[in-house]
């Protein structure tokens, strides 16, 4: 934030606020045809009124007002550092270098942070408070219950991780706020259970605890940890642990962590029996994700946003939908469809060939409506052992209510390519591996007829679909590819620099999808990357004959 300090004519009038008195000290002893000020007895004495009310006013010494005023002339530019106050102060560096402790005062009392490497940071939130004409008010430590004490040790790890603060200020005043609020479960649990732990061990303790508690995050692994430690420190720290020698193993307060059970060493989190200790205030441990089995989820934070363009009829149905799965409808139409005895599951199909867009369209409705996206990994459901296929598709509708029941917003679960499972079933089935097709597609007719979520299943050739399975999707979208205009607009999209007239000539001369457009935009910015230079229109043109892997030339239109 950029604060001008204005050249004032009537220094009588500059007595108001903070910065005005800040901006009529850097007038008065601004030194003549020079921007850095003049530490001169008669400088001093010009400016005295001023230094004396901020003296008062601030709680500082007549120093720290100068080197403060300084700090806030300097506080437009993204790092200042000894160096920048010094000379503004006109002084030798030296000079300034005997004034430290009046520095660490300044920092000490909250108005500046000082990072590791010497720079010299003013927060934003005092910067504010001065413009408000407020001193920084020292920040209130004691009556604090557990979720503000949590609050305060991801406010002072984030200072941490920016460098304004070492590694061990920031544990001791974590640790202090243990000390000035006594009767909180994370301060009774943090000073009982690390009573034998070491200090850097204790500080990874508190960066998993907040990654518990803000990122539920329980697969914490030691490149987590990097923002916080010194490399030698984070190196000794592994080389423990790699041994089971840390004193958070030995002490039982730490345990491996992985997915679906499966357990690895490269990821650990704290105990859940001390989680519930330390954060008995605030309800203990959170409910536990439940692991999906032939699945992985996608949380919806975690896609990034993309726009896709569709055709008119593409448009209106996914709007629709979109709708649909919003919050504030998606309650409502459950509750109502319950009421007149109808099913409350909505099952969706989305077919047509590949690159039309419909699995990133499922992944941007999930994003849009907050939903987290499970999508389901067809190849471990089919096993060669007999009936265990059956077991693994019966396991994934099993979790997925059970996802349903705990979660706050109904999550998605998606059959990708689906036609491999949802294909037509076979009349007098002989063979083990058609009775094992059969006997999962049953299941999931079946699973679909008592849905309570939200299925979606993709598929490239709905002549291999099961009419069965036709008449149990409610809601049935087709993707085809996309029209002139839509693929001109495709095409800018990816490719910003084209004109409207090339990305339409693009367009008509090839018949792509949007996924074979992004290929060539792909290719165009590694071509780039590596010469140096943007390619060409003639080369883009190059590379769409290369997409065509067959022999067919692409049409070209005759004419302009």
């Amino acid at each position: 934030m950029v604060v001008y300090l204005r050249v004032v004519k009537d220094y009588m009038t500059m007595s108001n606020t903070i910065i005005e008195r800040m901006c009529a000290i850097s007038t008065k002893m601004r030194e003549d045809s020079s921007n850095s000020l003049e530490l001169s007895k008669e400088k001093l004495r010009k400016a005295g009124s001023d230094l004396k009310n901020l003296e008062n006013t601030l709680g500082l010494s007549r120093m720290q007002v100068l080197f403060l005023t300084a700090i806030v002339q300097k506080s437009c530019r993204f790092r200042i550092d000894g160096d920048d106050i010094s000379s503004y102060l006109g002084m030798d560096y030296l000079e300034f270098l005997t004034y430290s402790g009046e520095m660490d005062g300044l920092k000490k009392k909250g108005y500046v942070r000082i990072d590791n490497e010497g720079h010299i940071v003013m927060p934003p939130e005092v910067l504010r408070s001065l413009k408000d004409n407020k001193p920084v008010e020292p920040e209130v430590t004691s009556g604090l219950d557990t979720a503000r004490i949590l609050t305060r040790i991801r406010k002072k790890l984030s200072i941490l991780s920016n460098n304004q603060m070492s590694a061990d200020e920031t544990r001791a005043e974590i640790e202090f706020l243990f000390s000035e609020n006594p009767d909180t479960s994370v301060s009774r649990a943090c000073r009982k259970r690390l009573e034998k732990v070491w200090d850097d061990e204790r500080l990874v303790f508190y960066v998993l605890l907040y990654r518990y508690y803000y990122e539920d995050d329980d697969m914490v692994g030691w490149n987590d940890m990097d923002d916080y430690f010194e490399d030698e420190d984070l190196d000794n720290l592994k080389g423990s642990y790699a041994v089971g020698q840390l004193n958070l193993q030995t002490e039982e307060l730490i345990e491996y962590s992985g997915q679906d059970g499966m357990l690895t060493k490269d990821f650990f989190k704290i105990k859940d029996s001390v989680i519930d200790e330390v954060l008995a205030d605030v309800g203990g441990v959170k409910k536990k994700q439940v692991a999906m089995g032939a699945s992985r989820k996608i949380s919806a934070s975690a896609i990034p946003p993309k726009e896709l363009f569709y055709n008119p009829s593409e448009a209106r149905q996914v709007a629709m939908l979109d709708d649909l799965m919003s919050e504030k409808r998606f309650a409502g139409i459950r509750a109502t469809m319950k009421e007149k005895n109808y099913r409350t599951g909505f099952t969706c199909l989305f077919y047509g060939g590949p690159g039309t867009g419909k699995t990133e369209t499922v992944y941007q409705i999930a994003r849009r409506s907050g939903r987290d996206l499970f999508l389901v990994d067809v190849s471990q459901i089919k096993s060669c052992w007999v009936g265990e296929s059956e077991k693994n598709i019966k396991e994934v509708f099993k979790k997925y209510r059970e996802c349903v029941k705990t979660a706050e917003r109904v999550p998605i679960l998606l059959f990708n390519e689906a036609d491999a499972i949802f294909g037509i079933r076979k009349e007098g089935a002989g063979s083990a591996v058609d009775k094992m097709e059969n006997s999962i597609q049953n299941i999931i007719l079946q699973e679909m007829e008592d849905l309570d979520g939200i299925l979606v299943a993709t598929t490239n050739l709905t002549t291999n679909l099961d009419k069965a399975f036709e008449r149990r999707f409610l809601y049935k979208i087709r993707f085809e590819k996309p029209s002139v205009e839509a693929k001109g607009r495709i095409w800018r999209s990816m490719m910003p620099e084209l004109t409207e007239s090339e990305a339409i000539q693009l367009a008509k001369d090839y018949d792509f999808s949007g996924g074979q457009i992004e290929n060539i935009s792909r290719k165009k910015t590694v071509k780039a990357l590596i010469s140096g230079v943007e390619p060409t229109f003639a080369e883009i043109r190059e590379y769409c004959d290369e997409e065509n892997i067959d022999d067919r030339k692409p049409a070209r239109r005759i004419g302009f």
